[in-house]
């Protein structure tokens, strides 16, 4: 039998899923005790997000025969989500508004809105990694080192930050405005 076509394939999806969702739930409640006061509890729920994350990972592994998928295929599966996610909101705000529920309606647009920024952002990044452009641009542009805050202008960021001594890994475009 192959893997992909197992019950224990759609097993470590789901539990893939689950795990992701524990751990995102468990930061939530990491926050919430903090602001009630219980410090430690705070910490805990972190230390236990941060397991469950692990798990993910660990699932997401099995699931790619051994490896975490790359970069792009990273940026372009989050595209996607984001596309079904916007989808989904604003079928959901339709039913929202139908039922009377409008603050609901006007929340679900908006943030289908911000996820159509998220996929808008994706694909422009994923474009940069295919064309080999998230290091340098066909233009002169400001890099900024974001562990020291070295600023350059060039049509590469430096393979070596001349300052900290980073890696060009650590540098990006500057768009400060104010």
């Amino acid at each position: 039998m192959e893997f992909q076509e197992s019950q224990t394939y759609k097993n470590l999806q789901n539990l893939y899923l689950m795990k992701l969702i524990t751990g995102a739930k468990y930061q939530i409640y990491a926050d919430k005790a903090r602001d009630d006061g219980y410090i430690q509890i705070g910490n805990i729920f972190d230390v236990t997000a941060g397991n469950e994350i692990e798990h993910a990972i660990i699932w997401l592994r099995r699931l790619n025969n051994g490896v975490l998928p790359n970069t792009l295929t990273n940026l372009l599966e989050s595209s996607q989500s984001d596309i079904n996610l916007v989808e989904l909101q604003q079928e959901y705000a339709n039913v929202a508004s139908t039922e009377g529920f409008e603050d609901i309606a006007s929340l679900l647009y908006g943030i289908a809105n911000i996820d159509m920024n998220h996929d808008l952002r994706f694909r422009t990044l994923a474009e940069n990694v295919q064309n080999n452009e998230v290091f340098c641009k066909e233009e002169t542009t400001l890099w900024v080192c974001t562990v020291c805050g070295n600023i350059m202008g060039g049509d590469c960021a430096p393979e070596i930050c001349p300052i900290c001594g980073y890696p060009q890994a650590y540098y990006q475009t500057f768009t400060e405005r104010f």
